[in-house]
C-alpha cells in the first residue's frame, strides 16, 4: 500500500506543478510572442536622406483605432477624400492595435518589429518617423484620449513596466533621465477634451502631430459593428472636423488611417478582410488630388510622412514612399524610390541573416516531447506490473475529459473560426474562461470518480486515471510547443494564435482535475482502512 501512496502522491505533485506552470504560460501567451530584440534592431538605422523638397509645413497624422475601410464613409472624411486621395491600406498580421501603431510610425510590420500584442514590456527597438523629424531639427507633438503613442518608444529604460509618467495637467512626459521622441505629449479623458487639444497642437509649431482616437475601437469591442459602432465613428468624424477646421490645407497636410477594423461581432487580430483593410486618406499640401495609390500598406505611411516633411524615412522602414500621391519633381521622386529600395534591401538582409543565424530548437523540442511520451508509457507499464497503477478505458477517457472540454470550449468561443479576431474581449475571456475551467474540472473529477469508485483498488485506478490524462494532455501540448515556443521568429498563424494558449489552459485544467481526483481517492482509501482497523 505504501508504494501506491507514493505513486499517487508523486503524481499529485507533478499534476499541481504542471497546472501552475501551464496556466501561467497560457496567461502569458501575449507576452511570450514579443521578440526583443528583433533581428532588424541589430542593424543600425539606414539613414539615406534623398534631399527632396519639403512639401508640407506640417503633417497631422490621425489614427482612428478600429475604423475599418467599409465603415469609413463619414461626412468629414469623405470631404477629405474629395479634396485629396482616397485609398485603402493593407494592415499587416496580426491586426492588433499597439503592434500596428508601431507599424504606422516606423514602417516596420509586427513580425519584424517584435511587437506582436498589446501588452508591450520592452520599448520599441526600431527607428521611427518621430526620430527622423526631430533629427532634422523639427518638433513632434502627440495627443490621445487613452494611452500615449509615445510610451511605446521610451528611451533609456529596459522595460516599460514601472515607468510612471509625469503629468502636468493634460501634458505628459517621462521621468528623467528617460526620454521619448516627442516634444509635446497630451492625454485627454474623453473625445470632447481631445478635440481642443488637437486643434491647439495643429496650430502650434510641431511639424508632425500624431493623433490617436480610441472611441471607435471601444464601441467595436463592446457591441460589434452595429449602431453603436457607427455612432462612435460619426462622433469621431465630427470631433476631427472641428479640431482640424483651422488647418490650412494649402500649407499643411492631413493623413487619416487606422490600425485595424473589426469583424461583425467585434474583434480583430486575424487576417480577415474586414480587419486588414483600413482607410488611408491624404489631403492638403504636397498631395496630388485624385491620385491613385498603388497597393498602399500601413508600412508605407511613415516613409510618406517623411517625404512630405522633406526628411529621411525611418531607418528600419520596410515600406515605400507613396510617390505617386505626392507633388514631387521627377528627379526627387526617383531619389526617394532609390533610397527606399536600398534601405529595404539592407533591412530584409538583416532580418534574413538574423533568422538564419538563430538556433532552430524545434527538432530538439520534438525529440524531448516524444521521449516524454515514451517515458510516460514505460512508467505506466512498470507501475501496472507492480500493482501500483490500474488503467481502464472509462478511466482513461475520464482522465482527459478536462483537456477535451477546454479545447472544445475554445473552439466554441470563437464560433469555430479559431482566429484571434473572434476571441472575446479580455474581460470576457477571463470571466468565461474561469467558468469553463471550473466546469471542466468538475466534469473531469466526477467522471474520474465514477471510474475510480467501481475499482477494487481505488488508489491504483486513480493513479492510472491521472497518469493517462496527464500523459495525453502533456504529450499533446509538448508536441504543439515543439513548434510554438520562444523565440517566435515568425508570428504563429491565426489558428495557432488561439490554439496554443487554449491547449496550455486545457492541459492545466486536466492536471488540476487529476490532482483533485488523486486527493479524493487517497482520502477515501484512508478512511476505509481506518474503518477496517477500528472494526
Amino acid at each position: 500500500m505504501l508504494s501506491r501512496y507514493l505513486v499517487a502522491g508523486g503524481l499529485a505533485v507533478v499534476a499541481i506543478a504542471a497546472a501552475i506552470a501551464l496556466a501561467a504560460r497560457a496567461v502569458g501567451w501575449n507576452d511570450e510572442l514579443a521578440l526583443a530584440p528583433p533581428p532588424v534592431a541589430r542593424l543600425a538605422p539606414v539613414i539615406d536622406d534623398p534631399h527632396t523638397p519639403r512639401l508640407a509645413g506640417r503633417v497631422v497624422l490621425v489614427i482612428v483605432d478600429g475604423l475599418g475601410a467599409d465603415q469609413s464613409g463619414l461626412a468629414w472624411l469623405d470631404e477629405l477624400r474629395r479634396r485629396g486621395v482616397a485609398a485603402v491600406a493593407r494592415v499587416p498580421y496580426p491586426t492588433i492595435s499597439r503592434p500596428n501603431y508601431v507599424t504606422i510610425l516606423t514602417g516596420v510590420p509586427p513580425e519584424d518589429s517584435g511587437v506582436r500584442a498589446n501588452r508591450v514590456t520592452a520599448p520599441v527597438a526600431v527607428d521611427t518617423a518621430m526620430d527622423r523629424v526631430r533629427a532634422a531639427g523639427l518638433r513632434v507633438a502627440t495627443a490621445s484620449d487613452f494611452g500615449m503613442l509615445a510610451t511605446l518608444f521610451l528611451r533609456g529604460t529596459p522595460t516599460l513596466s514601472g515607468v510612471r509618467l509625469v503629468e502636468h495637467g493634460a501634458r505628459v512626459a517621462p521621468p528623467p533621465p528617460i526620454t521619448w521622441p516627442v516634444d509635446d505629449a497630451r492625454r485627454a479623458a474623453s473625445l470632447d477634451q481631445l478635440g481642443p487639444m488637437i486643434a491647439e497642437l495643429a496650430a502650434g509649431d510641431a511639424a508632425l502631430v500624431a493623433v490617436l482616437v480610441l472611441d471607435v475601437d471601444r464601441a467595436g469591442h463592446a457591441a460589434g459593428v452595429g449602431a453603436e459602432y457607427r455612432a462612435a465613428a460619426a462622433a469621431v468624424d465630427r470631433a476631427l472636423r472641428g479640431a482640424l477646421a483651422g488647418v490650412d490645407l494649402a500649407r499643411d497636410a492631413v493623413i487619416v488611417t487606422a490600425d485595424h477594423g473589426h469583424v461583425a461581432p467585434g474583434g480583430h487580430g486575424g487576417p480577415e478582410p474586414e480587419v486588414s483593410r483600413v482607410p488611408l486618406v491624404l489631403a492638403g499640401a504636397g498631395i496630388v488630388p485624385g491620385a491613385v495609390a498603388r497597393d498602399p500598406r500601413l508600412i508605407d505611411v511613415a516613409p510618406t510622412v517623411a517625404a512630405l516633411l522633406g526628411v529621411a524615412a525611418p531607418g528600419h522602414a520596410e515600406g515605400r514612399t507613396l510617390v505617386e500621391l505626392l507633388e514631387l519633381p521627377a528627379g526627387a521622386a526617383a531619389r526617394r524610390i532609390a533610397a527606399d529600395e536600398a534601405r529595404g534591401r539592407a533591412v530584409h538582409a538583416a532580418i534574413a541573416a538574423g533568422r538564419a543565424g538563430a538556433a532552430r530548437p524545434e527538432p530538439v523540442r520534438l525529440a524531448l516531447a516524444l521521449a516524454g511520451i515514451a517515458l510516460a508509457v514505460g512508467l505506466a507499464r512498470a507501475l501496472a506490473r507492480r500493482g501500483a497503477l490500474a488503467v481502464s478505458l472509462p478511466g482513461a477517457a475520464a482522465g482527459a475529459l478536462g483537456f477535451v472540454a477546454i479545447a472544445l470550449a475554445a473552439a466554441a468561443a470563437t464560433g469555430g473560426r479559431m482566429s484571434p479576431s473572434y476571441v472575446p474581449s479580455l474581460a470576457r475571456v477571463e470571466r468565461l474562461g474561469a467558468i469553463a475551467v471550473a466546469l471542466a474540472i468538475a466534469l473531469q473529477v466526477i467522471a474520474s470518480w465514477l471510474a475510480v469508485r467501481r475499482a477494487a483498488d481505488r488508489l491504483a485506478m486513480a493513479a492510472g486515471v491521472a497518469l493517462v490524462g496527464l500523459g495525453a494532455a502533456l504529450g499533446c501540448v509538448g508536441l504543439v510547443r515543439a513548434w510554438f515556443s520562444p523565440p517566435h521568429l515568425e508570428v504563429p498563424p491565426p489558428f495557432w494564435m488561439v490554439a496554443v494558449p487554449a491547449l496550455d489552459l486545457a492541459a492545466a485544467t486536466c492536471a488540476l482535475g487529476a490532482a483533485i481526483t488523486l486527493a479524493i481517492a487517497a482520502l477515501t482509501v484512508r478512511r476505509r482502512s481506518a474503518a477496517r482497523s477500528s472494526a
